[in-house]
């Protein structure tokens, strides 16, 4: 039998909906974790003009349950026994759609899909779950909705595992190892006796807070963590990057060495350490990058200083810093132009970060 990628498509609920299931048995296969929800958070407390509404909606965060529900590709396409495509529980690639896939491996257990997005795993491994913020804010958080469905999972479906931040982090969630299933292949074919897929936290609305509340608790709170000294004020540097770093970063260090900060080289650091840091820091001056997910671990009342290009906008940290109490300022500043969206060099003006330094004490105004 030859099998291939559907082309037919729906939003997970209309296809439940379509099967004229019982209330019981609909409860049971769609399980509403957190309902759709509107919340207003506090503003930027920056000079620039704001360039995004403080109104955030949320759909609801939902876990379905699909008898003989099947994976496809390295993407991991959700499938239904019908041969319907989940739309809202993947992200589409037309290069895949006319891929021939062998016979799918099956599973006579409940397997939960943890990916989500770009998987290309050969010849190396590279894709969303590469990126470190997607990993903790649109994989990581799915574990939670898994969890509060109360349905016993005995496999989780994730991407080739290559980074130590990886590792760690499911470590510290309580997810062995031996109960990963690692997708490695482009042609990658699986049938469940009970396939578990719960929401993707960026397509119900990026960064909702229990996404975020998660992470910090499973993380941060529910450990003992030794804060350091020394770490109260530190810049985050992207010298490692090859994209979105400081272009001036060597006269920006000058200015913020006399001002008591540190620079901190987030990528050889392990996940404990980067918590135990940031659960440390009161000020945190960073351009826009991955690394700022990590202000999930500070204490309320601390600040974030976003260095944010002109030409790129998202409010993913300063959703984070309003879930965590933090102050988020956002700096807005020229760039290095490239040939990739959001790629762009970062040009910061001196005198506009000692101004915002000085926002609300955070140095002495005089």
């Amino acid at each position: 039998m030859t099998y291939t990628i559907p082309t037919e498509k729906k939003k997970t609920i209309d296809w439940v909906k379509s099967l004229s299931l019982s209330e019981d048995v609909y409860n049971d296969m769609y399980k509403v974790i957190y309902p759709a929800q509107s919340i207003t958070l506090p503003a930027p407390k920056s000079v620039d003009q704001h360039r995004w509404v403080t109104a955030c909606h949320y759909d609801e965060a939902f876990v379905v349950c699909i008898p003989e529900g099947r994976l496809m590709t390295s993407h991991c396409y959700v499938v239904t026994p019908d041969n319907i495509r989940l739309s809202d529980l993947e992200l589409t690639d037309p290069g895949y759609e006319k891929m021939t896939l062998p016979e799918p491996e099956y599973y006579r257990e409940t397997v939960a899909s943890l990916f989500w997005g770009w998987n290309f795993p050969n010849p190396v491994s590279h894709g969303t779950h590469t990126v470190f913020g997607h990993w903790f804010f649109d994989i990581l958080p799915r574990i939670h909705l898994l969890e509060n469905s109360g349905i016993a999972v005995d496999k989780y479906v994730l991407p080739k595992l290559t980074y130590d931040f990886q590792f760690e982090s499911l470590k510290l969630l309580g997810i062995p190892l031996r109960k990963i299933i690692q997708v490695n292949k482009p042609d990658f074919h699986l049938t469940a006796k009970k396939l578990i897929v719960s929401a993707v936290p960026l397509i119900i609305g990026k960064c909702p807070p229990w996404a975020s509340y998660f992470i910090a608790e499973k993380m941060k709170y529910s450990r003992k963590i030794n804060k350091q000294k020394g770490y109260e004020r530190i810049y985050i540097t992207r010298e490692d990057a090859s994209a979105r770093y400081v272009v001036n970063e060597e006269e920006v260090l000058r200015y913020l060495k006399t001002k008591g900060f540190r620079k901190i080289v987030l990528t050889p650091m392990s996940t404990e350490e980067k918590i135990e840091v940031f659960s440390s820091a009161k000020v945190i001056v960073a351009p826009f990058g991955s690394g700022s997910i990590n202000v999930a671990f500070c204490e309320p009342g601390a600040s974030l200083i976003e260095l944010s290009p002109v030409s790129f906008v998202d409010n993913y940290f300063w959703k984070l810093c309003c879930h965590a109490g933090m102050d988020y300022y956002e700096l807005i500043c020229k760039v290095e132009p490239k040939a990739h969206v959001g790629a762009d060099n970062i040009i910061v003006d001196l005198g506009k970060l000692d101004h915002y330094m000085r926002l609300n004490g955070i140095i002495d105004a005089n």
